[in-house]
């Protein structure tokens, strides 16, 4: 790659020229390089991550996330400490989800009865025999809390009992099951103020 100065008689430069160069701006630098079309094999491997990626993303558009879904995906992401949007982390588990071979399973009806000061009920629906866990902290990156929650039939619950009515929780619902690589299930935030 060639650093240039004013090319082509101007200050600027982008794009290619009849199949054989192009300019193009580089870390702050003009540069010109040799147009070349880049490999794509398109290996059966190659195809089959496509695929898990355009699954995802349209799982994302059809799943019928409200803004308020929306809101605990960004926030999951945030927490996570990685430069992820609540998109890129329902795309990234799902194709790890994928590639593992194991199903996302969607924890739904998630409901929080109100809190009193003698604590809090949750409720989640998921899959019967699922290890489901409840995180909980009062900020979104600490969450440090965690509860097992009881399988009844697929629907789980747990009462936790040091809450407070006048303090800001904010929770995250995970399904263990599949372990730690396969992640399976909803990944969601509720802040309760």
């Amino acid at each position: 790659m060639a650093k240039v100065k004013a090319p082509l008689m101007s200050f600027d430069a982008r794009g290619q020229i009849a199949k054989s160069l192009v300019y193009l701006g580089w870390k702050g630098l003009k540069t010109v390089r040799q147009y070349v079309i880049p490999a794509n094999p398109k290996s059966s491997g190659q195809q089959t991550q496509r695929g898990f990626f355009a699954s995802a993303v349209e799982d994302w558009h059809t799943d019928g996330f409200t803004q308020l879904d929306v809101d605990a995906w960004n926030l999951y992401a945030l927490a996570s400490k990685i430069a992820l949007s609540g998109f890129n982390m329902l795309v990234k588990l799902k194709v790890v989800c994928a590639v593992a071979l194991e199903s996302w399973i969607p924890l739904v009806d998630c409901l929080i009865t109100a809190i009193a000061n003698d604590g809090a009920q949750i409720n989640v629906t998921g899959t019967t025999g699922s290890v489901i866990k409840l995180y909980w902290g009062v900020t979104k990156t600490s969450m440090v809390n965690e509860e097992t929650m009881a399988d009844t039939a697929g629907d789980y619950e747990v009462t936790i009992a040091t809450m407070s009515a006048t303090t800001k929780y904010y929770f995250y619902i995970k399904d263990d099951d599949a372990g730690e690589q396969a992640r399976t299930g909803i990944y969601s935030f509720t802040t309760i103020a």
